[in-house]
């Protein structure tokens, strides 16, 4: 006589269990359904002026943006006060704006307040405050202020330092811009040892080289550069410039996505590296470079 095989666990023995099983199929399909409720309600939830704005930003109409943002902005302070929570990410966007028409003073006490805003409402450690704080230093160093900005970055990688490792790829957007504020400060010794933290990060990794080994490379070549050593920074940007050509968007008036650089900034950063070239005794090179840049910021019809 053959034994009868095992029931199989989920299948149910008795009227009463099979009841249990469609009530958990049942709560299941309802919190999946729930679940698609709330995630449109969240995205829904972006206030049409914030798209809008974007939209214009986007399209680099930046006066009709600064003139929509703007009474919003006075209104929600109107009704709920200088810390409402809506005004972040309006705050947000009107300094990205201002930065963007090359404005980071009236920037800076709009990212001020949204570092301030969040981490008083999920603390400082919190990895939005954490990006604010970044935000808020970049515009510093665009003004000069390197003693201000300069604890808010080393807190950046602090953070991110304990939260991923030392070694992590993902500090390396850190490194750039602590190496970046030491450059701009003229302090290109202190940028030297940032910026190769950032390149042997990189260079330990396997596969894909991290999208920061750009960066890494640019400011280790401004900071050797700074230094006179124009021989060894021309291989660093020679580099940053291989990668950074993959990151175009197809067409100059295509605005840049996150990851990318505008076909502007591309040209400047050949020029930049045209004249290291020529300070290295590469002429050829240099003049080749400012073509380049040229070609990029006038095409030939």
């Amino acid at each position: 006589m053959k034994d009868t095989p095992p029931v199989p666990w989920f299948q149910p023995r008795s009227k009463k269990q099979y009841a249990a099983y469609m009530a958990v199929l049942v709560a299941l399909m309802v919190g999946c359904i729930l679940g698609a409720v709330w995630f449109k309600t969240r995205v829904a939830s972006v206030p049409p002026v914030i798209q809008k704005s974007r939209n214009l930003l986007e399209e680099r109409k930046y006066d009709e943006a600064v003139a929509l943002l703007l009474p919003v902005i006075a209104e929600i302070e109107k009704s709920g006060g200088a810390e409402d929570p809506r005004l972040v990410k309006h705050f947000d966007l009107l300094a990205q704006i201002y930065e963007a028409t090359g404005k980071p003073g009236d920037a800076e006490p709009l990212w001020r307040r949204s570092w301030q805003m969040r981490s008083k409402a999920l603390g400082s450690d919190h990895p939005e405050s954490i990006g604010s704080a970044d935000k808020l230093a970049m515009s510093l160093i665009a003004q000069k202020k390197f003693p201000e900005a300069e604890p808010l970055l080393k807190k950046s990688l602090a953070h991110r330092e304990a939260a991923f490792s030392p070694d992590d790829d993902r500090i390396m957007p850190s490194l750039n811009r602590l190496a970046e504020l030491y450059v701009s400060a003229g302090r290109f010794a202190d940028a030297e040892a940032v910026a190769r933290r950032g390149v042997a990060i990189a260079r330990s990794k396997i596969g894909l080289q991290p999208v920061a080994l750009a960066e890494s490379r640019r400011w280790l070549g401004a900071a050797l550069a700074g230094q006179g050593k124009f021989d060894e920074a021309v291989p660093f940007y020679a580099g940053a410039l291989e990668m950074k050509a993959r990151q175009l968007p197809e067409a100059a008036h295509i605005p840049p996505k996150p990851g990318q650089i505008a076909h502007a900034d591309f040209a400047a950063l050949c020029r930049e590296t045209a004249g290291v070239n020529r300070k290295a005794g590469r002429e050829k090179e240099a003049k080749e470079l400012e073509e380049k840049a040229e070609l990029i910021l006038h095409p030939k019809q």
